[in-house]
Formats: structure tokens, sequence, C-alpha cells
């Protein structure tokens, strides 16, 4: 199945970034208003491990820590998604996802698109490297244009922000989803 490894490349680019949060920055805003890099980070944390227990059968652990321990948090819920995303044997199984059902195929994408969003995000609220690989975004782009009525709710995401015909996958993806390409922290 090809979602794999973009799913761990997405793994990989959050990994990178919350391992350079400051020590002062866990409070710092971020493109989404409504959250600081500690929600930030307990939100990506949280839908790791709703997936990793939807797909094992296993309870759901919500994350209640803060500041650093969220690192270690995060390593734990990355590792058991990952190894989630792994032992799929058919991805054409029903799963729900936020406006109803479709497959483990669309929820694992829907998983990859928000874990890639918020590392852009991480990266931006931290002052960090904010590019992502071409690869990545170019295939979770292309997923997230054939869902975009099923992924982008409105109680979820800002509304999505229209951008020229011609422009980059990082830009399209992130306006998708409702995000200023150049937001910088006040």
């Amino acid at each position: 199945m090809m979602l794999v490894p973009y799913y761990r490349s997405a793994v990989r680019q959050f990994d990178n970034r919350i391992r350079a949060v400051g020590a002062g920055q866990w409070t710092s805003s971020t493109p989404d208003d409504d959250w600081d890099v500690q929600r930030l980070v307990r939100h990506v944390i949280n839908v790791q491990n709703r997936f990793a227990a939807g797909v094992t059968g296993r309870p759901s652990q919500a994350t209640t820590v803060d500041g650093p321990a969220l690192v270690d948090d995060w390593a734990a819920a990355s590792a058991s998604s990952t190894q989630a995303f792994a032992a799929i044997t058919d991805w054409s199984v029903p799963a729900p996802i936020p406006t109803g059902r479709s497959t483990l195929e669309d929820l694992g994408w829907l998983v990859t698109m928000d874990l890639t969003v918020h590392a852009w995000d991480l990266a931006r609220a931290i002052g960090a490297h904010d590019e992502l690989p071409n690869d990545l975004l170019a295939a979770v782009l292309d997923r997230a244009k054939q869902a975009k009525d099923r992924w982008f709710r409105p109680e979820a995401f800002a509304p999505s922000i229209p951008v020229p015909g011609c422009t980059d996958d990082l830009t399209e993806l992130l306006a998708l989803s409702g995000r200023n390409r150049w937001w910088r922290p006040a």
C-alpha cells in the first residue's frame, strides 16, 4: 500500500519539529487562532492514539500532560500508530471519519494529511524549517483535493483560501485547510 511510506514521512516531519520546541515555546501561538503549541501537539497525539486504538481495538488514551512531557507522549503515540499502519492488511475495511463512514484507506490518508499540515503549523509556531518533502505534499494534496468535502468540515477547519492556478503544493494544501502560507506569529 502506497499510503504507509507517506504516513511515515509525515511522522518524521512532525517528530523533527516537536523535538525542536524550545522550553519557552509551548505556549506560543500557532496558525490556528484557538491553539497554542501545547494544544496543537496534544491534538496530534490524540489523533494518533485514536487511529491506533481504532485499528487495534485497544482503548484510546488521551494525553493530559503539558510542555516537554508531550515529547514522550508523542513518541509513544507515533510508535503505536506507525505499528497500526504497518499491520493493516485490508485498507477497504469500513472506518469512521468525522463526517461519517469511509474506509481505513481514507481514514489513513486523513490522518496523514492532518499530521502533515500540523507539522507545518508547528514549524511556523516555533520558527523552524517549514518546508516539507515534495513527494509527501503531492500525495497528500492529491488525496485532500479528492476528499475536501469529507475532510475539511467547517467546525474543524477555517474556510479554504482561494489560490492562483499555478501555486506550489504546500501553499495549495495549506489553503485547502484554511491556512495562509505566509502566517507568522504575532
